[in-house]
């Protein structure tokens, strides 16, 4: 502890003291949001059957997942994000900060931005090894939001859920759903946390590939009120994307090798929308 800090220990709070002395360890990682997704698999691993096609979640109140369609979808942000998986190590190697829109520079955890992507014209002049590449590069759709839906659990019990927060990150054939979703709102002029999205998906087949496509229908005359427990949500929400910008911006940095350079500051716009008060948004 500084001397600094001794003399402002007074307007400190636990959390800030108890890190300043050493009593917290760092291991604490911040709030997580679990996300919502649509079921490929026949069965779990107790053998029980599960409903293929049907949207779930991991419910943290039980500690199992929930299967269940359709859901109630109350969106609250949305975001995008560059991410790279690699099937060899089956893991994602690498990925972007969290953006409001797509003018926002994506800078990534390797130093780069978008984690390598390029437009999909440029793509045909590179070498099949990089073609191959590219295509392990997706571009997300994330929404954070709210979910309710009468469920089951995975031996067949039902389980209501009511308000859970999630996120539901799509890409692929999923994508334009979702952005046609939060176009719509914004269409009409209505703040998405005031709509409600009713979620289901379809069965499709290419080949020897089958997958679940969502549906989304969009109810934008729902006039959701804004209750302080919604701020809350937004709140949670803004708290988890920053958590994983600041992440980023760091190992950015770090993977740039600079002690200091004035474009720093404009790295920071990039999350400068989810930093505002979540009561001034909702008030707007």
């Amino acid at each position: 502890m500084t001397k600094n800090e001794i003399a402002n220990i007074d307007k400190m709070s636990v959390e800030e003291i108890m890190k300043a002395i050493g009593q917290d360890s760092g291991s604490d990682v911040g709030p997580s949001i679990p996300r919502l997704g649509i079921n490929r698999e026949p069965e779990n691993e107790t053998g029980n059957r599960l409903p293929i096609g049907s949207y779930f979640l991991f419910d943290t109140n039980v500690g199992e997942n929930i299967y269940g369609k359709p859901v109630t979808f109350r969106p609250f942000i949305g975001a995008i994000q560059y991410m790279h998986f690699d099937p060899d190590k089956g893991e994602y190697v690498n990925r972007s900060v969290i953006t409001m829109n797509w003018k926002d520079e994506a800078i990534d955890l390797q130093g780069g931005t978008r984690c390598g992507k390029v437009a999909r014209k440029e793509i045909v002049d590179l070498p099949p090894e990089e073609q191959s590449k590219q295509r392990q590069i997706k571009c997300y759709r994330l929404i954070y939001g709210t979910v309710t839906f009468k469920g089951k659990r995975g031996n067949g019990d039902s389980h209501d859920v009511k308000d859970f927060p999630v996120l539901w990150r799509v890409t692929g054939t999923g994508f334009r759903p979702a952005s046609s979703a939060i176009d719509e709102t914004k269409r009409r002029k209505k703040l998405m946390f005031t709509c409600e999205f009713n979620l289901d998906s379809f069965r499709q087949k290419k080949g020897s590939n089958v997958f679940y496509v969502p549906i989304v229908k969009v109810n934008s005359d729902a006039n959701l009120p804004v209750t302080d427990k919604d701020k809350d949500t937004l709140r949670l929400f803004q708290e988890v994307i920053q958590q994983e910008n600041d992440e980023i911006v760091s190992l950015w940095k770090a993977a740039k090798n600079k002690r200091s350079n004035p474009t720093d500051g404009d790295s920071a716009k990039i999350i400068e929308q989810v930093e505002a008060e979540p009561a001034e948004i909702l008030s707007n």
